[in-house]
């Protein structure tokens, strides 16, 4: 960063100096873009998404608790924006999907503990290892169609096949999807 110690650094932070955000920004841009894009590979959207946290940086700067350390803070924010988006984002893998089901995740008022976190990875644990046992054109099918947000029709262009294969491909998929993650759905 500077010379100045990270705590004299949140310090200045909070009174709204410039330049102390710009060094942290500096500071910090490059780690925390490639931080992003292991959660996000599209270029833009994980600058949108880093713009955001530093966006947030500087209007909460105030009211800012740093427990432990700014990296760590920021990795964080990261971590929290880039899994928000994908929650939000139609291209992810819809749970809802499998028959009218969803994962069992009680309310934490948008909360984060390490109770939360790592019963998070849990889950994507579990769905990758079920997306990883489903056979290989289903696999690629599901990838396509789920996580990069593909149309059926794209994706019969994209791989010679019919669309109805693409259909059938992902039907199997999400009763694999579905037997797979048991443990976590719950049919409300």
């Amino acid at each position: 960063m500077s010379k100045l110690s990270e705590e004299e650094m949140i310090a200045l932070l909070k009174q709204g100096n410039w330049w102390a955000f710009n060094s942290i920004f500096n500071t910090y841009y490059l780690q925390l873009y490639f931080h992003c894009r292991k959660y996000i590979p599209d270029t833009e959207e994980a600058k949108d998404l880093l713009q955001n946290v530093f966006l947030r940086l500087w209007d909460k700067r105030e009211e800012i608790e740093i427990e432990i350390s700014l990296k760590a803070y920021l990795f964080r924010c990261v971590q929290n924006e880039c899994l928000n988006a994908i929650r939000s984002s139609r291209s992810t893998i819809s749970l809802s999907e499998i028959d009218g089901e969803s994962i069992i995740l009680p309310d934490r008022g948008g909360q984060s503990s390490p109770e939360i976190d790592t019963e998070g990875r849990e889950i994507e644990k579990a769905i990758d290892s079920v997306i990883e046992t489903l056979p290989e054109q289903c696999r690629n099918i599901f990838i396509l169609s789920r996580i990069k947000g593909m149309r059926n029709k794209d994706i019969a262009q994209h791989l010679s096949v019919s669309v109805r294969t693409v259909d059938t491909q992902i039907y199997r998929a999400l009763k694999i999807m579905k037997k797979g993650l048991k443990d976590y759905l719950s049919s409300e």
